[in-house]
């Protein structure tokens, strides 16, 4: 489960917007169609 939350935390840094982390994981959790774009985000 540990790889799984490592996986999740990453996906969630990578975002290109301006709110800290803590911020999208929150917003990710609250808006489906947030968590939607950060599961599709690219990875470099």
């Amino acid at each position: 489960m540990a790889v799984v939350g490592h996986f999740a935390l990453n996906l969630v840094r990578v975002g290109k917007d301006k709110k800290s982390v803590k911020l999208r994981r929150k917003v990710a959790g609250w808006n489906t169609g947030y968590l939607e774009g950060v599961l599709n985000e690219k990875i470099r």
